[in-house]
């Protein structure tokens, strides 16, 4: 972590997800720092700042309950 706290550079990623903001599709926008993750809409001044380990959490029940799905359904005929 140390690494990433001494970048000289943002680090910003626009996604191809779009939301619909005050009656306009807006590009999700991810701005990464080293304990946080920062997530706005293109165009707009408000942030919400995410904790990787929350990422990280809510990307595992996700992925389990994919699985769960999957396997769910392989099993009936």
């Amino acid at each position: 972590m140390s690494h990433l706290s001494q970048r000289k550079r943002k680090l910003t990623l626009v996604t191809n997800a779009t939301v619909r903001y005050r009656s306009r599709q807006r590009a999700v926008i991810i701005e990464v720092h080293p304990d946080y993750a920062g997530v706005r809409l293109m165009g707009t001044r408000v942030r919400y700042q995410v904790s990787w380990r929350g990422v990280h959490d809510l990307a595992a029940r996700i992925f389990a309950e994919r699985a769960r799905a999957e396997k769910k359904s392989r099993r009936k005929p």
